[in-house]
């Protein structure tokens, strides 16, 4: 069987190690002359043919030419894998996250090789020496397909471990790198290609998502890789850039001349999200004031969110007004933290409060403003209502505004309800988007989940949950879901912590007896 598995399996490393072990043979070194002998009996007069032969019966292939085939494909998986930890890639199951990047980086300190492995590993780690080599030899692999169908210039504008590669992208420019090379993401039904989003290179340098800034971070050069990008060639209209990080890629995208109907898309988000400023700079460039987005104009949207003065900064660019029902003025109030208006609303009206959206406390939380939370919470909006997640788990809003936890708490928001998707607590959540203190404000609140105390090892809390909830002990995690629980789903609180590793967990739920 091959045993070869050096500290640094390149093939120019075991070309230098057959040229000193024919050296040492020439020279008469004995140690040198007993591997020859051991591994290649028959080898006369010292030879490199015969020395790399050595080497390859040494590693366990019958030939150097095996050697080398078993290295290079070695090397691709590795380098593959590289490009795969290092690079954000907006898929699930992935979960862009930033222990990916940490490994990817680990990767590139223990075995430095994959910086120079492939084309399209070399481009990820920022190696420009390398690049330029692998051009050199096949200049039409510039755009050539790598992991995942990428290009490198898509490895380098997504890659986020190892020195910048700002260098390398403009290397990949001067060769003929196609500054709109994109990939496509989603679903891969053709039926269901309405699904399927286009991700450029561009789109790749702003950073942003669903999993937050902490997981998937802007590129360390964004703003001199768009501008660059942008001066070859690259469209300024792209369309997942501004659904993913709109704060960052705006002002840029703009000013190279981003087209109406985006600009359009861009206003209606950026008065759902209350964000004046942008409202103003997309005016500033004559964005449509009054096109559609999602069934209701940038006006709709801002009313809807009680952001009055954005409305009028839109009627003002000539944004047409309509009339609201009573439901939709009602929750305007709420949103806008109007307790007198919205009050005397229901004086007048007692079936708004069922006629009004049910997560009207999500909303709220969304907004981040604490008189919208405190309004919704009073009037007696379910603070645990979820339809995908509870208001809680709004990691991102509670860090932010440190007001709106206690509110929640205080009018009766469980810490203990997943998600349907990800099975995750608001402790989960603030752990995942990185929210450390408030990951253990959470953790030190007396109604957390047993599991979350477990996961997160605050064995220090384990007594006073118990005593809170005795039956937790035996609680299979399946009865804490949200969703059908799987087979797997059954495991006890022991259990589950067995199947981790986590022994000192084991230990503490077998003291407090744990079957």
């Amino acid at each position: 069987m091959p045993k070869f598995s050096p500290e640094n399996p390149s093939l120019e490393n075991l070309k230098k190690q057959a040229k000193a072990l024919k050296k040492e043979w020439m020279g008469g070194k004995p140690q040198a002359i007993a591997r020859i002998l051991a591994a290649h009996p028959r080898a006369v007069t010292p030879r490199l043919a015969d020395c790399q032969l050595v080497l390859a019966r040494e590693a366990g292939f019958d030939s150097w030419p095996q050697l080398k085939v078993s290295l290079e494909a070695a090397q691709r998986d590795v380098a593959d894998e590289f490009v795969d930890l290092a690079c954000l890639c907006y898929d699930d199951p992935h979960y862009d996250h930033r222990s990916f990047h940490a490994r990817a980086s680990a990767m590139l300190r223990d075995k430095p090789w994959v910086s120079e492995a492939t084309l399209w590993s070399a481009a990820t780690a920022g190696n420009s020496e390398a690049v330029k080599a692998f051009l050199d030899a096949r200049p039409e692999s510039v755009n050539s397909p790598g992991p995942h169908g990428w290009a490198p210039l898509l490895c380098a504008c997504y890659s986020r471990a190892g020195p910048s590669t700002l260098e390398v992208a403009k290397l990949l420019l001067d060769r003929g790198a196609d500054p709109n090379a994109y990939t496509m993401k989603g679903n891969a039904d053709e039926r269901l290609d309405q699904h399927r989003r286009r991700f450029t290179a561009l789109t790749g340098l702003f950073g942003g998502g669903s999993t937050g800034l902490a997981n998937q971070p802007p590129h360390p050069d964004w703003r001199e890789l768009a501008e660059l990008l942008l001066s070859r060639g690259a469209s300024p209209d792209d369309e997942q850039a501004l659904i993913i990080n709109q704060d960052a890629c705006l002002e840029i995208l703009l000013r190279h001349g981003l087209n109406a109907a985006l600009m359009s898309r861009a206003l209606s988000q950026a008065a759902r999200q209350g964000d004046i400023d942008q409202v103003r700079l997309l005016l500033a460039h004559h964005a449509p004031p009054d096109k559609k987005f999602q069934s209701k104009t940038p006006w709709e949207h801002a009313i809807r969110q009680g952001r009055s003065d954005i409305a009028q900064l839109l009627e003002e660019a000539g944004a047409s007004t309509s009339d609201l029902d009573d439901t939709a003025r009602f929750v305007s109030m709420c949103m806008a933290g109007d307790e007198r208006g919205a009050r005397q609303m229901l004086e007048h009206d007692s079936d708004l409060m069922q006629r009004a959206p049910k997560d009207m406390v999500h909303r709220a939380v969304g907004k981040g403003q604490t008189k919208a939370v405190k309004l919704v919470l009073d009037l007696g909006f379910d603070p645990n209502y979820q339809e995908d997640s509870p208001a809680i788990t709004a990691a991102g809003a509670l860090s932010a505004n440190a007001e709106l936890l206690p509110l929640l708490l205080a009018h009766g928001a469980s810490l203990t309800l997943r998600d349907p998707w990800y099975d995750s607590t608001a402790v989960g959540w603030a752990d995942f988007f990185n929210y450390t203190e408030l990951r253990d404000k959470l953790l030190n609140e007396p109604g957390i989940c047993l599991f979350d105390a477990l996961d997160h090892d605050r064995l220090d809390r384990v007594p006073d949950i118990l005593a809170r909830d005795p039956a937790a002990l035996e609680r299979p995690f399946a009865e804490c879901l949200s969703r059908e629980p799987k087979p797997e789903d059954w495991q006890t609180p022991v259990e589950r912590m067995m199947a981790r590793g986590k022994t000192e967990a084991v230990r503490v739920l077998r003291e407090h007896g744990a079957s």
